[in-house]
């Protein structure tokens, strides 16, 4: 049975009931439902080889996560003056990361040098032959978002290891840990940017939009029809390519804001209850071209397309 989406109307209406805020990543299967989801994605895609090679990344972080021992909590002081002002405690930007997330690394490396061959297992085995500081300043370099210095074919690995260890960190604190932040558009656990956002369907979230973040896997409520780089509600339209289907279900589009002339990819359960907003926006990649041809910017991050190993598999 299909969950019938709510219409700005009806959100508007019931404004004063309780919409969940934040909702963490599950722990024994936010990546293995990826990886399901880019190899059911692969199947006659033309993309295909990535996209697998994406899915054996997701398995390694997924038993990352599961084997994984708990991490030292942060200074209680730091986390409440976070809470007192709105900042996102887990700033990626600030947070002093546990020597553990490269060991994360190293594991991810170990595993898909015996899984991979060609192009990507070329680029894991000359990753695995760096040095802790290379790791250290090739992860600075990606969040920060820097493509001057960074080695952007090893760059999907060093950021699944990172996405790995963040989600460990949101999980381990718990929801209660992140109250609401200052800056709607960023990541209220992490200060990260989204991949795309997600309307969700079942319990008290169905119908509502939710930001997915690109780092630590938490998704966060924001109003639909609202730009969610600028937050304008002005000039909002909503692009997608033809699906091929007899009755075209459109489950991805490209929210696009005229007022700051960028996108972000939305995802639609009602359509796809399958879908992994990560996985779906790394197979959209044409809506992204197409995107680009309009003059549109993506205001999202995707550490899968960070381009090097893309073209090459």
């Amino acid at each position: 049975m299909q969950q019938k989406l709510l219409t700005p109307e009806e959100i508007a209406a019931q404004a004063g009931t309780a919409i969940p805020y934040l909702l963490l990543p599950h722990r024994a299967s936010v990546f293995a439902n990826r990886a399901a989801r880019l190899r059911g994605l692969a199947e006659g895609h033309s993309m295909a080889g990535y996209l697998q090679f994406s899915a054996q990344i997701a398995d390694v972080q997924q038993r990352i996560l599961n084997d994984a021992k708990p991490l030292p909590l942060p200074d209680a002081a730091a986390m409440a003056l976070c809470a007192e002002h709105g900042f996102a405690p887990l700033n990626f930007r600030n947070h002093l990361r546990d020597a553990r997330w490269r060991s994360g690394l190293r594991r991810l490396l170990r595993d898909l040098a015996d899984q991979t061959s060609g192009v990507p297992h070329e680029v894991v085995t000359a990753l695995e032959r760096e040095g802790d500081a290379f790791y250290e300043e090739q992860a600075n370099w990606l969040l920060a978002g820097r493509r001057a210095g960074l080695q952007v074919a090893s760059a999907p690995l060093i950021g699944a290891a990172l996405q790995a260890y963040f989600t460990q960190r949101v999980i381990e604190l718990g929801e209660t840990s992140f109250p609401r932040t200052a800056t709607a558009t960023l990541c209220p656990c992490c200060g990260s940017r989204p991949t795309a956002s997600v309307v969700r369907i079942g319990a008290k979230e169905a119908g509502y939009r939710f930001l997915h973040c690109s780092l630590c896997n938490a998704q966060w409520h924001m109003v639909r029809i609202k730009c969610s780089n600028c937050e304008s509600t002005r000039g909002i339209s909503y692009q997608h390519i033809d699906d091929g289907a007899s009755v075209p279900k459109h489950a991805i589009a490209a929210e696009v804001c005229e007022e700051c002339g960028t996108y972000l990819k939305i995802c639609y359960m009602d359509r796809d209850p399958n879908l992994d907003p990560v996985a779906d926006d790394l197979a959209s990649l044409p809506l992204d071209l197409l995107m680009g041809e309009a003059g549109k910017t993506c205001s999202g991050v995707s550490f899968l397309l960070v381009h090097g190993i893309l073209d090459a598999v």
